[in-house]
């Protein structure tokens, strides 16, 4: 208020001093230009000037404001289709949550050029495509992810490499993942997916190339177990079977010779070549771990069938009442020519526990020893617990 009272006065002064310049001289002012004339008073023409000045001022207000309010518009557009390809972007998440996969692709393709991030609708539209099993059409939307967004070419590799593992194309993510690894050898992420490839596809050699790479997690004694095992069916399909094997073994960890499986391996690769030693190995396990799988290929070996017998019957004051073992003695007790004992084993290993295994050794020993109505019977069983 009291600023305002200041100009006020001010602004009186300063008119009555205007005033009385005017009422004691007027000036003259004369303008001339070609052949016309203009007069005028020195106060008007002062006026005239200050009014001219004022309206030039107003006019480039009003056409700052004009074009600035263009830029408003435009950029009221760009915000309005901003905001419309972000709530695109958000209904894609929830249609992809409730999988479905067409419109949630549709939804972020179509938002792609529209929001800040265009690399999460292009993953996102690449997955929603990878469902659908269109991988022709998942592999050109990476590759506009690519080209939005170059810097990102490893990271946009690496899920193109997880999409297609996702979609078992397991040969097809070690195509890209090779360029990924050449760029970066110890890339964990790179590594890891590599060998779950391999893995996926029982390429057992390679796995044991990665496998010193790969982060150590719960499943390695299971990835050790499988390579081993992979190294003594290769060995089992190799010149001197024996000898390949007998090197792997003695190189497999001791917590792993433990392993129902692996053992069982080690004595299929060297029983043709070495079945006393098969035997031996098989025999030794058995004295620290008694399991039906070893008792049962223990009756199967063919090494010196008298002897193993007899190891068969020191076992069974054990284990009197062991239906695998009983299936063993039967088949050794067969093995020596003794069917009748084979009989009297089989049939108590039968009564304890019925299964085909068992009933397939009474149908042959049957047939063998000519009755035909047994062996029958015996096979017709068997049918009707297999699966």
């Amino acid at each position: 208020m009291i600023v305002f009272l200041v100009l006020l006065i001010l602004a009186v002064a300063v008119g009555a001093v205007l005033a009385t310049l005017m009422v004691r001289d007027s000036g003259y002012v004369l303008i001339s230009y070609g052949g016309a004339t203009l007069e005028t008073s020195l106060w008007f023409a002062i006026a005239a000037v200050v009014v001219l000045v004022l309206v030039i001022y107003a006019l480039v207000l009003v056409t700052r404001r004009v074009l600035g309010g263009g830029s408003a518009v435009s950029g009221w557009v760009r915000s309005r289709r901003t905001t419309t390809a972000r709530n695109r972007t958000v209904r894609g998440l929830m249609l992809l949550a409730e999988e479905r996969w067409q419109e949630a692709s549709d939804a972020f393709q179509a938002s792609a050029e529209r929001v800040d991030t265009p690399l999460f609708n292009h993953f996102a539209a690449a997955r929603a495509a990878t469902e659908m099993g269109r991988f022709e059409e998942r592999d050109a939307i990476l590759k506009k992810a690519r080209e939005s967004t170059p810097d990102a070419a490893f990271a946009v590799g690496l899920v193109h490499a997880e999409l297609q593992q996702s979609a078992g194309q397991w040969r097809a993510s070690i195509d890209t993942l090779g360029p990924l690894r050449r760029k970066a050898p110890r890339h964990p992420v790179v590594i890891k997916r590599l060998f779950e490839a391999h893995k996926a596809l029982d390429d057992w050699e390679a796995v044991a190339d990665l496998a010193g790479e790969v982060p150590k997690d719960g499943d390695a004694d299971d990835v050790q177990r499988e390579i081993w095992r992979s190294r003594l069916s290769r060995s089992r399909h190799s010149a001197n079977a024996a000898d390949h094997a007998r090197r792997a073994w003695k190189s497999v960890p001791k917590k792993l010779r433990a392993d129902e499986q692996l053992l069982l391996d080690f004595v299929d690769a060297t029983s043709t070549e070495a079945p006393d030693e098969a035997e031996a190995e098989l025999r030794h396990a058995l004295k620290g771990q008694w399991r039906d799988a070893w008792v049962k290929r223990y009756g199967t070996l063919d090494a010196d069938p008298a002897k193993q017998l007899a190891h068969a019957v020191a076992w069974s004051k054990r284990h009197p009442d062991d239906p695998a073992l009983l299936l063993t003695l039967g088949r050794l007790a067969n093995a020596t020519g003794d069917s009748a004992k084979a009989k009297e084993y089989l049939e108590a290993s039968l009564v304890r526990e019925e299964n085909t295994e068992t009933l397939e050794e009474l149908a042959a020993l049957s047939t063998a020893n000519s009755d035909a109505a047994a062996a029958n019977r015996h096979y017709r069983r068997a049918l009707e617990l297999k699966p």
